[in-house]
């Protein structure tokens, strides 16, 4: 591995000029928020004279210099540069506000390469996810476009710290800035030493995330083919990046792995699983250092762990198969590493097309969104199978959609445990495979799904405060229960239908009693104790259009009453109906009258 170390002051790191940082697409986006830049800033500023600080290395895969620009891919370190652009990006703007040309002149040296043509590309070249926003930035126009928002708060968060400076802190600063702060740059020559690397640095303690440490590892096996190889990976491993956009890559891989393995695996084995998994999928995988870890260890998925349980003896004349046969059978059955790359940018595709409803068809859309508004989130672990397999129709997702969220309801209703649905929805693909999935699924959600008497019982006095998303579910399907919708309409529930407390949330303050008029004194002497205890539950709530304005007065209720009666909501039409009065005593008959029906809606 040849390596070639150097200490680099910052003002050393950017001057050179036929230079360029490139941070290619399948890098993570930029990913700083404010703690981290502050903590940057925070440790330059309190830099006494004479000190120095060491930012740590920074990882470039470069080849022999030639005349023009030659770019350095910057494997490990491009979130520490491109902070360091901004900042430095920051300082020139403000001397050339203050009309301080000849600094100007040598930041915008540091933050331009040039080669023989003399044409100026920026220094940092980031991935295309990002580099049109943080042109934005750094040209300070269209920033109302930008999707990253990191970029231009980080720029913002500097120019907001250096204006509260005096010109003498503001100079000194600038000055640690470019002599006293340092990086190690180990540039290497050839890509698999780069991912090696990498994953040394990691092993020695720096923090990375999963996703660093397994993108490490699949384009660090990639490089020790040829070139066309690694690129066709490194492009498979962009697409899924993209495809993750603003999602938690983590949170993909950990929950790919459970539907994979059909077991809960939590982040503390995550990587531990990929690499098992790879070794045990891929073709060609005898040289990577985890393969006589990995290759010994049986790949468990569930049912694999249920069978040896079961039986541990079994005939040794039964296994006589020759090792060649063996060996034959078993590659024909493995990927190539760009096949298994595709492979796991097709399923970020569709996790990503569930994750974000946007799968081809509404309906699916809708009750994805019903799941989200429950908290579903372990969920997706089955989602992701249910999606990526062909061989289901839609009509059947939409039916086990269903099924799945009168589980989740009921179990979030009755306070069950969370930590169990890893586990019950990763055995749940099981059932998906074979005859009659729909039924198969049904009789296994049952087994972990509450009983109507407790769901009944929990129901009438669950509180939805904090999940206000879950209450107007909750009262959306009993509107569609009492139209006997057909699935034509649609209620609205973002901007348009709002969750209406029938009783207000404040009843205590001169505010609330200004704009709502005297809940205390109509409610009665136990108004405070009793408000807290039945304020968010069921019997308290109903949906109203917002254009429904209600102007108080002395009676609450009744001004309430007339805008109520004004929606084409039924539940809400039904207030007007059976109540002249709302008390505490009609809340909670409220709240068992729709307790008593629930079960009726959400059944298995």
């Amino acid at each position: 591995m040849k390596i070639t170390p150097t200490t680099l002051t910052i003002n050393q790191l950017f001057t050179t000029m036929n230079e360029q940082f490139f941070i290619p697409a399948y890098q993570r986006r930029y990913a700083w928020k404010w703690k981290q830049a502050k903590e940057l800033y925070d440790d330059i500023n309190n830099l006494k004279n004479g000190d120095s600080h060491l930012l740590g290395n920074i990882v470039c895969l470069t080849s022999d210099h030639t005349a023009g620009i030659n770019q350095l891919e910057v494997v490990d370190g491009q979130q520490r540069i491109t902070t360091l652009s901004l900042l430095l990006h920051t300082f020139h703007n403000i001397f050339k506000k203050n009309g301080n040309g000849g600094e100007c002149n040598r930041i915008m040296g540091m933050l331009k390469s040039k080669g023989p043509d003399q044409i100026p590309e920026n220094k940092v070249l980031l991935g295309e996810l990002d580099n049109d926003d943080y042109q934005r930035v750094l040209l300070q126009r269209d920033l109302e476009n930008i999707n990253n928002e990191n970029l231009v708060n980080c720029y913002e968060n500097f120019k907001n710290w250096l204006s509260e400076l005096e010109e003498s802190e503001f100079n000194s600063l600038y000055y640690k800035l470019l002599q006293s702060v340092s990086v190690i740059r180990l540039d290497v020559y050839q890509a698999k030493d780069a991912y090696k690397l990498f994953e040394t640095i990691n092993n020695r303690g720096l923090s990375l995330n999963h996703t660093d440490i397994i993108k490490n590892f699949l384009l660090g096996h990639a490089s020790s083919f040829d070139k066309d190889t690694l690129d066709q990976v490194k492009e498979n491993w962009k697409g899924l990046i993209i495809a993750l956009d603003k999602l938690s890559i983590d949170d993909f891989f950990r929950q790919y792995i459970c539907s994979v393995l059909r077991r809960k695996v939590t982040f503390t084995f995550l990587i531990d699983e990929f690499k098992k998994l790879y070794i045990n999928s891929v073709i060609n995988v005898e040289d990577l250092a985890e393969y006589k870890i990995y290759k010994k260890i049986k790949l468990k998925k569930e049912e694999d762990v249920e069978e040896e349980l079961e039986d541990e003896e079994y005939e040794e004349e039964e296994n006589e198969v020759s090792k060649d046969d063996n060996d034959q059978n078993e590659n024909e059955a493995l990927l190539s590493v760009i096949e298994f790359s595709k492979m796991l940018k097709d399923q970020a595709l569709t996790y990503s097309r569930i994750r974000n409803r946007s799968t081809h068809n509404t309906k699916l859309n809708d009750a994805i969104f019903d799941l989200q508004r429950i908290k579903t989130f372990p969920g997706y672990i089955f989602l992701l199978p249910l999606f990526h397999d062909d061989n289901i129709s839609d009509a059947q997702r939409l039916k086990i959609l269903k099924m799945v969220s009168v589980f989740m309801l009921r179990r979030h209703i009755c306070e069950y445990r969370t930590g169990e649905l890893d586990e019950i929805f990763s055995k749940l693909i099981n059932k998906l495979e074979g005859d009659n999935i729909i039924e198969q699924v049904r009789l296994a959600l049952i087994d972990d799904t509450p009983l109507d008497n407790e769901f009944k019982l929990k129901f009438e006095k669950a509180t939805y405060k904090g999940n206000v998303n879950r209450a107007k579910y909750v009262l959306e399907q009993f509107e569609y229960d009492k139209m006997g919708s057909t699935g034509e309409l649609k209620i609205n529930s973002g901007s348009d239908v709002h969750l209406e407390h029938i009783i207000p949330q404040t009843i205590t303050t001169k505010k609330s009693k200004r704009e709502f008029g005297d809940w205390e004194e109509y409610l009665g002497s136990e108004a405070k104790l009793l408000h807290k205890e039945y304020v968010d539950t069921i019997g308290n709530y109903t949906l109203l259009g917002q254009k429904l304005n209600i102007v108080a007065s002395n009676n609450p209720f009744s001004d309430k009453l007339k805008e109520y009666a004004k929606s084409s909501i039924k539940i809400t039409q039904e207030i007007v109906e059976n109540y002249n009065d709302f008390k505490f005593n009609d809340l909670k008959q409220r709240s068992k009258e729709l307790a008593d029906y629930a079960p009726k809606i959400w059944k298995l």
